[in-house]
């Protein structure tokens, strides 16, 4: 027995040395593997989804080259006034004019709302609701039509933005007048107005379903009639009429027309990125 125990503790030990090293060769390795990833995972290039502040960012994947705006960069948009136009009887259309101060910045949808009153301050309609785009860097027009109001007169409206979603860049093309428009002719003042304008696409781009918003002021730049209508689609360097008419006589003398052709840059981001 004593020669058998003499014999084997050698080999015990030896056992128990491979037994360690294959630990630490093992170790080392899942240290280099682990090393390895995190190497990867934190030199990744910066990403604008990651939900982290890098590279460029000014913000947490906003900002820099990033689409998204950040929300302390972006300016409010701005509503210069809200306005009432009786179309006949009991039917009213009415306009927002905003004003979007970010250079290449838009909103791809708001949600609004317009509340019409009579001149007792009470609702004379029901709250119309609808959405809409923000151009970049351009006054324009929200538009609402066909309001019904039945007996009541409007008096005034107020003009509500319910929400709206981020700050997104789009391409420059945007931030500039994409159309030329002609002199807007006005006729039938006294009876039925009818206005027509020549309205041309200045770009390389073809684009579709274009709304085009007229305003028309009074000697005191006042708002007293607005309309919209439809361009189905307008060519890159091709012009077209638009018309408008009215059923009824303005209660004032027109002194400046304003038409305002309007482009959704989030539809057509990709015409113009190609």
């Amino acid at each position: 027995m004593s020669c058998f125990l003499i014999y084997n503790k050698p080999m015990s030990q030896w056992a128990q040395k491979r037994k360690r090293n294959i630990l630490i060769v093992a170790g080392i390795i899942l240290l280099v593997i682990i090393s390895l990833i995190f190497t990867r995972v934190t030199n990744k290039e910066p990403s604008c989804v990651d939900g982290i502040q890098n590279g460029t960012e000014s913000g947490i994947d906003c900002g820099g080259d990033c689409l998204r705006l950040c929300q302390e960069e972006a300016r409010n948009l701005i509503v210069w006034w809200e306005r009432p136009f009786r179309v006949a009887n009991g039917l009213y259309n009415t306009v927002a004019y905003i004003e979007n101060q970010n250079l290449y910045s838009g909103l791809e949808k708001i949600t609004y709302e317009f509340r019409l009153y009579d001149e007792n301050n009470l609702l004379a309609a029901q709250p119309f609701q609808g959405t809409t785009f923000i151009e970049p860097n351009k006054r324009s027009a929200v538009f609402a039509s066909g309001i019904i109001t039945g007996e009541s007169e409007v008096n005034n409206v107020f003009f509500r933005i319910l929400s709206t979603q981020r700050w997104d860049k789009v391409p420059q093309d945007f931030s500039f007048d994409l159309f030329s428009v002609g002199e807007p002719v006005l006729s039938n003042q006294e009876t039925a107005p009818k206005l027509s304008a020549l309205v041309e696409n200045k770009t390389f781009f073809d684009f579709t379903d274009i709304p085009i918003v007229v305003i028309l002021y009074n000697q005191k730049d006042n708002a007293i009639a607005a309309s919209r209508t439809f361009i189905d689609r307008l060519s890159q360097g091709e012009s077209t009429q638009v018309f408008y008419s009215w059923p009824e006589p303005f209660n004032d003398t027109v002194s400046r027309i304003e038409v305002i052709p309007r482009i959704d840059p989030f539809i057509n981001r990709g015409l113009v990125d190609q």
